[in-house]
């Protein structure tokens, strides 16, 4: 089972999929799968979006699609040394 912290999703209740979520939300499923991936930011990166530090060039699209699955590989992207999709 999934729980969801979804503003429209009480985080009380728990789904059997990203497209459960998507439904009860009102929200499109594909968006709600893109934002799923920013779950498995690195910590320094999340750190760096809370603290509003994170590089103007990067946005939340760019961590959300086609995300690196390694931390390294994460930081890297962000260096500007990795391009989207590139291992």
């Amino acid at each position: 089972m999934i729980t969801t912290v979804h503003p429209r999703v009480p985080e009380s209740r728990q789904v059997k999929s990203l497209k459960e979520i998507a439904t009860r939300a009102g929200i499109d499923n594909s968006y709600v799968s893109r934002t799923d991936y920013l779950t498995t930011l690195a910590p320094d990166i999340v750190a760096a979006i809370l603290d509003d530090t994170l590089p103007n060039h990067i946005t939340m699209f760019d961590l959300a699609v086609d995300p690196q699955a390694l931390w390294h590989e994460q930081q890297a992207r962000i260096d500007g040394s990795t391009p989207a999709g590139g291992h």
